[in-house]
């Protein structure tokens, strides 16, 4: 998967900066060095170079340089910022690859609206993204696998389908942030907002979940009989539906 979004954004970049003319392009990859990260550069670099092969390959191209050069984002708000404008001071870019994790993709591509350059991302799967994607991020292109927006649809068909009105959303502020800095408080964000727009109005309300708390006491509180509920199949047999979602460790 990783190559052929990677041949993707190579194929995007060459349309939007190559415009059919021999030049040198500067390709700056903002990206985790830790190898733990899905999107880690141990991960993604392989399939950057076999996109460059195709690309060489393919005569439809007319390109004298596509030059790569990677920079360590730690997955964070400052370093991500801190090395593209590194990049840009030297003239060293014309497309980003990159930031994966929300909030380093974030200030990059808020930024380069200012520097009329393209931001290319396999993550940016904040609700934010798509709600300002005409101003804010308009010179981002998600290229990922997914986005919170289409998993809040999957919740509302769920909750449409069962005949549910009330939700309760419990998350760790921290769960899943081996993926993506932020994960669940991004993911439960989304859901949030956007069950706020669904008609008929659906109840929700939602918890953050604390390091060291007792789950089972939590849930006996927080969830309770109010946010579940007993039904009977056509065989009579009785069945738990549970109506909150978890997002966590």
């Amino acid at each position: 998967m990783e190559f052929h979004i990677s041949l993707f954004m190579f194929n995007f970049l060459l349309q939007y900066c190559a415009g059919g003319v021999n030049k040198s392009i500067n390709v700056a990859v903002l990206l985790p060095f830790d190898e733990s990260r899905l999107f880690s550069v141990k991960h993604i670099a392989p399939a950057i170079s076999l996109a460059i092969e195709k690309i060489v390959e393919n005569p439809m191209y007319t390109v004298n340089n596509l030059s790569v050069r990677y920079a360590d984002t730690k997955c964070d708000i400052a370093f991500g910022i801190n090395h593209a404008i590194e990049f840009y001071m030297y003239n060293q870019v014309d497309a980003f690859f990159g930031p994966v994790c929300d909030f380093a993709v974030a200030p990059v591509a808020r930024q380069v609206m200012f520097w009329n350059l393209p931001v290319i991302s396999g993550g940016a799967m904040a609700r934010d993204f798509i709600m300002y994607k005409n101003t804010t991020y308009g010179m981002l292109t998600r290229v990922g696998p997914i986005n919170f927006q289409t998993l809040s649809m999957l919740v509302v068909n769920v909750l449409t389908i069962f005949k549910w009105n009330r939700l309760k959303l419990l998350y760790d502020s921290s769960g899943q942030d081996y993926i993506v800095t932020g994960f669940c408080h991004l993911l439960t964000e989304a859901l949030h907002y956007d069950l706020l727009s669904v008609q008929p109005v659906i109840e929700q309300d939602y918890f953050r979940v604390d390091e060291g708390v007792d789950i089972e006491q939590l849930l006996s509180r927080e969830v309770g009989l109010q946010y579940s509920a007993w039904r009977h199949t056509e065989s009579r047999m009785r069945y738990y539906l549970p109506k909150w979602w978890f997002c966590g460790i």
